[in-house]
């Protein structure tokens, strides 16, 4: 991630410049790794013969990964309609899914090795991000591991969404939180790398952002259009026939002190 680069010209005196946002965006476009979230986490989690919980899990595809992995993995979502999408996909041994929010995971504690919020931290509710930030250390036994992989608010996969809602501030307040881990967590590794999106076409999109927060299918028909719009301006056709964007993440580590 590092290399010999020649250094520029210092600019000329005159007023302190602040680096615009397009600034960084393009600096960071310019520098970080690409990876895939399952890359993400196989750098610094190994799964097999451990309990690993996967909070917000979705359609549970990253809990049967764990689970094909050698995991004992758990699957979270906040309700039976929202586990339904995990519960009727093939199953694989180890795969198991509980009803339960990140603020009161239905868990013992001290009885898993790793918690995992894959891009729905920021999902929580504003006042329980901290709750939830304080059960993880609660459940996980000492020298456990909380990963939490976030999206960054920019880029044209961001701009795609926005007439459906703006995350700006909300995934802000996600980081000011992870920023500040209460004890017994101690933040061990904070690294920003990009990764790619892909869908077969905006119905696809569509489908998936909806079934992410199903809040978002009464505001999508007066918008529909532009979101189209949008999707079809800023993706890029891949070698598959897949619209495929660039979208910068945020991965943050933490360890459960003894």
């Amino acid at each position: 991630m590092s290399g010999g680069r020649s250094t520029p010209p210092p600019d000329p005196p005159g007023p302190e410049r602040r680096p615009t946002p397009a600034n960084h965006q393009e600096k960071r476009k310019r520098t970080m790794t690409t990876m895939t979230l399952k890359e993400a986490l196989a750098e610094i989690l190994d799964p097999r013969d451990r309990t690993v919980v996967d909070v917000g899990c979705g359609d549970g595809a990253l809990t049967r990964h764990f689970a094909g992995l050698g995991a004992r993995a758990i699957g979270i979502e906040i309700s039976e309609c929202q586990l339904a999408r995990a519960r009727k996909a093939e199953p694989v041994a180890g795969a198991d899914y509980r009803v339960g929010k990140g603020e009161a995971l239905p868990l013992e504690d001290a009885s898993v090795d790793a918690i995992v919020y894959s891009n729905s931290f920021h999902h929580l509710p504003l006042a329980v991000m901290a709750d939830a930030m304080a059960e993880a250390a609660r459940v996980l036994k000492p020298g456990g591991t909380l990963v939490v992989v976030e999206p960054i608010a920019e880029g044209a996969y961001f701009e795609v969404i926005l007439p459906i809602e703006d995350e700006t501030e909300v995934r802000a307040a996600a980081y000011d939180t992870l920023k500040h881990p209460p004890l017994p967590l101690q933040a061990v590794d904070e690294t920003v790398y990009g990764t790619v999106v892909r869908y077969r076409d905006a119905d696809h999109y569509l489908t998936h952002v909806t079934a992410v927060d199903p809040a978002r299918r009464e505001r999508l028909p007066p918008v529909e259009a532009e979101v189209r719009r949008r999707f079809a301006a800023s993706g890029r056709i891949d070698a598959e026939g897949m619209t495929a964007f660039d979208q910068p993440m945020r991965r943050m580590v933490f360890k459960r002190l003894p």
